[in-house]
């Protein structure tokens, strides 16, 4: 992988890994947020938006840093500016 990021899930106040995926395939970048995206809002539900689970890709090194975020009211973001992907 040129660009190692890991796939991370939080719906009890840890962050666990997913999965891991190169950031530097764009095609396969975009099958994955989409694909976490829809499993969960699919697990989700539509139960009550502060209880469900949110998303982040961080950097596979030692200093694992954020890159993007997930929230079911927002979707995908970028970390440092903000902006939606």
């Amino acid at each position: 992988m040129k660009k190692p990021v890991r796939l991370e899930l939080n719906n009890s106040g840890s962050w666990k890994l997913l999965g891991r995926f190169d950031a530097a395939d764009d095609d396969q970048v975009a099958l994955v947020l989409d694909a976490a995206e829809d499993l969960v809002r699919t697990l989700h539900n539509s139960e009550d938006p502060k209880r469900c689970p949110t998303l982040r890709v961080t950097i596979d090194d030692a200093l694992c840093e954020v890159l993007l975020r997930w929230k079911l009211d927002l979707g995908w973001r970028d970390v440092k500016t903000g902006d939606p992907l």
